[in-house]
């Protein structure tokens, strides 16, 4: 149950971005660029990049909470 709700939330961050970037493509009149599909591939990665730093500020406090046992 947490997994999917961790994914929903991922992609509809990553729904929202990807629609911004095409509605700005749109008001632009600029269509499909090079540009525009490289950051509708970087709306699909940033997120991933705030899961990192939740999962390392998580594990180090593991490992604190660990090493302050131990001693």
């Amino acid at each position: 149950m947490f997994e999917a709700a961790i994914v929903l939330l991922y992609g509809l961050v990553a729904v929202a971005a990807m629609a911004v970037t095409l509605l700005e493509g749109w008001a632009n009149h600029d269509g499909l660029t090079l540009h525009r599909l490289a950051g509708l591939l970087a709306c699909l990665l940033w997120p991933l990049t705030l899961v990192v730093f939740i999962l390392h500020g998580c594990i180090a406090r593991l490992l604190t909470r660990i090493s302050r046992s131990t001693a």
